[in-house]
């Protein structure tokens, strides 16, 4: 596959480069200490950690594919908008309420919509589309 800016043969698919430069990492870490308090008195403890993760070159965050919209903070939101009303029952916090949950609700919506139709179309472009390791640009070759 050659660039058609460079003419270069030194390309990649972008998901190849997306996953040739992403890691998960997991570690898990023991400790144990053993201590002397006032009176003499021994103690013992320890402790187990874990830690999980994602690390990324420069190139991989480069070629990362689109990301889908979240959900949490319009549904927190709307959770909230629902619940005020029930804090004090006044005229002030029922519209309150209600103008936080709807507009919480078409952001739902609305994400909704991207995710299950515009970025389904973005995903698919990206997956078609390639990387240039000499000029650095990105061309779509379906």
């Amino acid at each position: 596959m050659k660039c058609p800016k460079c003419e270069s043969e030194n390309t990649q698919r972008l998901e190849m480069a997306f996953n040739n430069g992403t890691q998960n990492i997991s570690t898990t870490s023991n400790s144990a200490g053993v201590g002397i308090g006032s009176g003499g008195r021994i103690g013992f403890g320890g402790g187990v950690t874990k830690t999980s993760g994602q690390s990324q070159s420069v190139l991989a965050q480069q070629a990362a594919p689109p990301v889908k919209k979240s959900y949490k903070v319009p549904f927190v939101f709307f959770f909230f908008g629902i619940l005020i009303p029930f804090i004090k029952i006044e005229v002030g916090n029922i519209v309150v309420g209600l103008v936080i949950a709807g507009i919480s609700g078409y952001l739902l919506y609305l994400r909704f919509q991207f995710n299950s139709q515009k970025w389904p179309e973005l995903y698919q472009y990206w997956s078609e589309s390639w990387l240039c390791h000499k000029c650095g640009g990105i061309y779509h070759q379906a």
